[in-house]
């Protein structure tokens, strides 16, 4: 139990720690979709800096969040518009989505300066597999536990 306690405490430091250095609120994602192909592919992981508006140029690949919430997106910016909105596209995306066509400054989370290939897939595991069939993963060590050591504990002869 210690061991977690310190993984998850270690954890949070330093993505508190990256997030101050880089300036940003979420210095590292995960890429949950294969909208950036071919710069980069789901199951990578970003990470960001903070950049101030007028350091934003068209071409570079930000992190903002949609309007409605949800999930951040990674997409690159194409145009730059008048009153100082951005507009994004996926590399892979044959169009803009309707919501990438004024997104404001204070949606974007950061700029990609780095991206670490296959990292990305842990979190993407625990959040699309694990967590979602907790009960289900809960079950099977349950499971595992009473006929591994049950098996030992009632069964004569049963040795392990």
């Amino acid at each position: 139990m210690f061991y977690i306690v310190l993984g998850v405490v270690l954890a949070l430091g330093i993505n508190q720690g990256l997030a101050f250095a880089l300036s940003t609120d979420m210095p590292i994602v995960a890429v949950e979709s294969n909208s950036m192909i071919p710069e980069f592919y789901k199951g990578d992981m970003l990470v960001l800096q903070g950049a101030q508006r007028e350091q934003i140029a068209e071409g570079d690949i930000i992190v903002f969040d949609p309007p409605a919430g949800g999930t951040p997106i990674v997409h690159r910016i194409v145009e730059i518009n008048q009153d100082g909105t951005f507009q994004t596209k996926g590399d892979a995306n044959n169009g803009q989505l309707y919501y990438e066509k004024e997104i404001d400054y204070s949606q974007i989370h950061g700029r990609v300066v780095m991206i670490l290939p296959y990292m990305g897939w842990i979190k993407i595991g625990m959040v699309q597999y694990l967590l979602p069939n907790v009960l289900w993963v809960i079950a099977g060590v349950a499971v595992f536990g009473l006929v591994y050591i049950g098996g030992r504990t009632f069964l004569p002869g049963f040795h392990r």
